[in-house]
């Protein structure tokens, strides 16, 4: 993935897959000539959300909440010094550990649907071999149908259990893919093209970025459920990636900008087309809930990463774990009630490594 705010997860899957291009690395480099916080920059004391950690064991130092239902239960991971537990915490906040795949001693969750199944990664602890994989309580972690590259990845799941992320073909390129609630797997990958799938909605219409054949830069893309592909294009800039899309086909992501403009999250919707979605430059959204909030961050040079949601067009900074450290937070899912999960600086110990976290407000959206 090209979050720049998990570096544990960029670090694994840089492993596992081919570098996507310059907005992966624009991302982790790109400074802003800011040095004030300004306006809702800046955490405010009269914040609707609250911050809460996520339960891990003592003995883990980081780790990532990546998605979360309407019944409040999510799924993500955490990592210790023997390597990385995917796991679920229920709307209580009691951890559940997924397992993992024989001959794969890691694992991370990346998806959770209404039904609780969730979708992942298994790897090996050299980063060389990967597995996507589906859990729910009564199976238990089940490896996914893959293309024979030897890597692997499941990124979302919908309410009727197709599920969607890549793999590697046996020829090392990579595809967009999905997988039927029975298991059966399509390669959404156009001719040519070196894709990945990174999100999807009810109906099945799936979101992600394409590298055309020939081409230096991705571009962010839709497959509809009824069959129909559509490059989303960029803001002016020559790469885009979509992350997130919800039941209206509202989708969002990051594009790049015209040079010198540094990239910002957008929102592409059917009418419209792609526009900014007005979280500020340096900016990035991974998901939007069914009500139409999203979620995303910013990278704001020497002042940090402050978490954002954008709602009925308002923008607000997320709280930290950590206030009295530098702004250090990356939601990256909702539910229909706006609760949010995702990651936030870790306050004990002093190491600023992200921990899970979750954000929740006193009304529902």
């Amino acid at each position: 993935m090209t979050e720049p705010k998990y570096e544990v997860r960029r670090k694994t899957r840089a492993k596992l897959r081919l570098p996507i291009g310059c907005l992966t690395r624009w991302f982790l480099l790109a400074a802003l000539l800011e040095f004030l916080c300004f306006g809702t920059l800046c955490a405010s004391a009269d914040s609707t959300y609250t911050v809460q950690a996520l339960t891990i064991p003592r003995a883990a130092f980081s780790g990532q909440s990546s998605s979360i239902n309407d019944a409040g239960v999510s799924a993500g991971w955490y990592q210790t010094t023997s390597g990385w537990s995917a796991v679920s915490w229920s709307a209580a906040n009691e951890l559940t550990h997924l397992g993992t795949l024989n001959g794969l001693p890691n694992a991370l969750a990346n998806g959770i649907n209404q039904a609780g199944s969730i979708v992942g990664f298994a790897f090996s602890a050299d980063f060389l071999t990967s597995q996507a994989f589906i859990w729910d309580s009564d199976t238990g972690m089940q490896p996914l149908a893959d293309l024979g590259g030897g890597a692997s990845l499941a990124q979302a799941i919908n309410a009727d259990g197709t599920a969607v992320g890549w793999s590697y073909d046996s020829a090392g390129v990579l595809h967009a893919v999905q997988w039927s609630a029975s298991g059966s797997l399509t390669d959404l990958n156009p001719a040519g093209a070196i894709s990945e799938a990174l999100g999807i909605n009810d109906a099945g219409d799936v979101v992600g970025w394409v590298f055309p054949a020939g081409e230096a830069f991705s571009h962010a893309y839709l497959w509809r459920h009824d069959g129909v592909e559509i490059d989303l294009g960029t803001l002016g800039g020559p790469s885009s990636q979509a992350f997130g899309v919800n039941n209206a086909l509202a989708i969002v992501g990051v594009s790049d900008r015209p040079s010198p403009q540094l990239p910002v999250a957008f929102i592409w919707k059917p009418a419209t087309g792609m526009r900014d979605l007005k979280m500020g430059t340096n900016s990035q959204a991974f998901a939007i809930s069914d009500l139409g909030r999203s979620v995303g961050l910013r990278v704001i040079d020497r002042i940090g990463v402050p978490g954002l949601t954008r709602f009925r067009g308002t923008r607000e900074i997320l709280p930290d774990l950590a206030p009295d450290k530098s702004p250090d937070s990356g939601p990256t899912g909702a539910n229909r009630c706006g609760t949010i999960v995702g990651s936030s600086s870790n306050p004990i110990p002093t190491n600023g490594n992200p921990i899970p976290a979750i954000w929740t407000k006193l009304t529902c959206d």
